[in-house]
């Protein structure tokens, strides 16, 4: 269903378009550590537009969305099978929840971050 629209100052106002759907909490870096679930949503977003309803939340958006009060980061989408696919590539919780579309769409458009590096080399 699209957002109703309001027109303030001559620009249209997106109106809150609260929805149904689904989120995927794990502790930091579960999600994140290697790299694959930027490569995920990357791979959607060019598969289903920029528009698909699928989007990695940092811990901070976590916080400002209120799904978790501990240090967790989130995938969120409107479509259960996805989720049900990050989780059982990753691990983590899912739950439902009713969060604003456009919210989303403002503040978690970033891609996750990119693989932790880590030091493997051998010093004698």
């Amino acid at each position: 269903m699209p957002s109703s629209i309001a027109i303030v100052n001559k620009r249209p106002v997106f109106m809150d378009e609260i929805r149904d759907l689904y989120a995927l909490l794990a502790p930091i870096g579960q999600l994140t550590g290697n790299g694959q679930l930027r490569e995920t949503v990357s791979e959607r977003r060019n598969r289903k537009g920029e528009d698909v309803a699928f989007w990695y939340l940092s811990p901070e958006l976590v916080k400002k969305f209120k799904l978790s009060e501990s240090t967790q980061e989130a995938v969120i989408a409107d479509d259960p099978t996805a989720i049900d696919w990050v989780r059982l590539r990753f691990g983590g919780e899912v739950k439902t929840i009713k969060l604003d579309i456009n919210q989303l769409r403002q503040n978690a458009m970033e891609l996750p971050p990119g693989p932790t590096v880590r030091d493997i080399s051998v010093f004698n």
